[in-house]
């Protein structure tokens, strides 16, 4: 739609979403005031959302495109997101939970020949995590395999993983926890031997780095999540990351219905063959668009949410930095306490340029518990 056409007396439909910009500032102002911050009185929640009248702003033109479904603001939150992992493919889905779903089912295709996964075929993970990591291997018949965590990270004990090993062994599906990258090294180490699929599940870890690079670039498949607990948000949304084209094209696939198309929401035949395949035993020219390879799903965000997490991903890495200050500060506080136990800093990994391992928000506190 031509919106520059549209009027409305003297104004065209452009003029009107201009000054809704401006009062969306205004709103923003009057509805979203700085609050004070009164010491041993206010409440401090343990994570919220954090956002500015930006957020707004690209919410109110998803609303007024009035595109209901994955459009623009997913196309451009996609590409962005994927450059800030420096991976080839973000895809959104709805939710945290979603991706992981998403990111298991999709190893299930039978395009992935003696690598498929399979009932009866055995994932390693951990016994202490969020459900939602555990969940779709269950739901797809696999056979979870626990492993114990350390503390204070409660990320996987890697010293475990030889020892969990079989010949049903296809996976391995952990999560670095609350923004702790685990030991990368040892686990990409131990996958690559035994030509295992790894699934990182980093919906607690956006921004946190490994040896330099962004943890969620080192797996076969990584997950995020945009909870509003997490770094960014669309209030409900996830994204997988990968590298790997084949596995572009089975998310793509598994996402949207399991659907053997790749044609984007509203559009057609962009292989230019629609009505020309011949697949499997259906009649030659059979619409491909209305081919069905997979047993998929619906995972699909909405554009308003693509719209908020477009706007949101100025927080990233700016997010990082308070997180540091405040680990430093309640550390200094915690140090003057008796028979209390806590996480100190972590040991710095340092890489063959220098730099070092860093959870998202710096180095945070895991555990607190007084004796």
């Amino acid at each position: 739609m031509n919106t520059n056409s549209i009027t409305t007396g003297d104004k065209t439909a452009v003029d009107l979403r201009e000054q809704m910009h401006g009062l969306v500032d205004e709103y923003f102002s009057a509805a979203f005031p700085a609050r004070e911050f009164r010491p041993g009185i206010s409440a401090v929640p343990v994570s919220g959302r954090v956002f500015d009248a930006d957020e707004l702003r690209h919410l109110l033109d998803a609303t007024l495109d009035f595109w209901l479904t994955t459009g623009r603001f997913a196309a451009e939150f996609e590409r962005k997101f994927a450059e800030l992992f420096g991976v080839r493919t973000a895809i959104l889905v709805n939710s945290g939970s979603s991706a992981n779903l998403l990111a298991l089912a999709c190893l299930t295709s039978e395009r992935l020949g003696e690598r498929q996964l399979r009932p009866g075929d055995e994932l390693i993970t951990v016994a202490a995590g969020f459900p939602t990591t555990v969940n779709p291997a269950i739901q797809h018949g696999l056979v979870p395999v626990f492993l114990d965590v350390q503390i204070p990270t409660y990320n996987i004990d890697a010293s475990q993983l030889e020892s969990a090993l079989s010949d049903r062994t296809k996976a391995v599906m952990v999560a670095h926890t609350l923004g702790n990258p685990f030991d990368l090294d040892a686990v990409t180490g131990f996958c690559q031997r035994h030509n295992l699929w790894l699934i990182e599940d980093t919906c607690d870890a956006v921004g946190a780095t490994y040896r330099g690079r962004p943890v969620g670039a080192f797996g076969d498949l990584a997950t995020t999540s945009f909870y509003p607990a997490h770094q960014i948000t669309m209030g409900e949304g996830g994204c997988v990351l990968t590298n790997r084209p084949i596995l572009k094209t089975l998310l793509e696939s598994f996402r949207d219905w399991g659907r053997d198309c790749w044609c984007e929401p509203g559009k057609d035949n962009t292989c230019g063959k629609r009505f020309d395949w011949q697949l499997g035993a259906l009649p030659h020219g059979y619409d491909h668009k209305y081919t069905y390879s997979h047993i998929g799903y619906n995972l699909k965000a909405t554009d308003m949410q693509a719209a908020v997490g477009v706007a949101q991903l100025k927080n990233c890495p700016a997010s990082s930095k308070p997180g540091g200050r405040i680990f430093g500060r309640c550390t200094r506080a915690w140090a003057t306490l008796k028979n209390t136990s806590y996480c100190r800093r972590r040991r710095r990994i340092p890489t063959r340029a220098g730099s070092a391992s860093r959870s998202p928000c710096g180095p945070r506190p895991r555990l607190l518990a007084t004796t």
